[in-house]
């Protein structure tokens, strides 16, 4: 088998630059970003998440919990709010990342999908009572080599208007 890492090294060179420089744009919104933490830690380079636990603490007047919590924003009215966030417009933008568990003790009261267009700027936001998507059967299983793995729900963007609770036309 042949390597060409004379190549790899091109290709790394070629790119350093703007590699460093999103780096340390990165770094430099993590650290704007954890202003608004509420000392939660933010961890790995989630930057997407991130975005949309701060912009739901912020549009609801919340505050963010710890990860030992099944959802990720409280607000003073009680609501307990796992927020799941995807960007971009590929078709899959729609599917929300995992959710461990749907039933049982502590889970949220709502979850909120936030949705980012490519450059991070919110293209709309549903809020659902958990219930709700409990009622209408909307958490999937997630099902991986034959093997349950977590659960997971899918926006409908025109049959959940009546959840949409922001809308930014770009």
């Amino acid at each position: 088998m042949n390597f060409d890492f004379d190549s790899m090294d091109r290709i790394e060179k070629d790119f350093s630059s703007l590699f460093v420089t999103l780096s340390m744009t990165q770094r430099k919104i993590r650290e704007l970003l954890a202003e608004y933490s509420d000392g939660k830690v933010l961890k790995g380079d989630e930057l997407v998440g991130w975005l949309g636990e701060i912009l739901t603490k912020i549009a609801l007047g919340g505050f963010l919990v710890d990860d030992s919590f099944e959802h990720d924003v409280e607000t003073t009215s009680g609501m307990k709010i796992s927020v799941k966030t995807r960007r971009g417009s590929n078709s899959g933008w729609v599917r929300s990342s995992a959710i461990p568990k749907i039933e049982g003790k502590d889970i949220p009261t709502h979850l909120m999908f936030v949705h980012l267009n490519e450059d991070y700027v919110v293209s709309g936001m549903w809020l659902y009572p958990w219930q709700d998507l409990i009622k209408q059967n909307r958490f999937r299983e997630h099902i991986v080599r034959g093997k349950f793995r977590s659960y997971y729900m899918s926006v409908n963007p025109s049959r959940d208007v009546s959840y949409k609770v922001y809308s930014n036309s770009f």
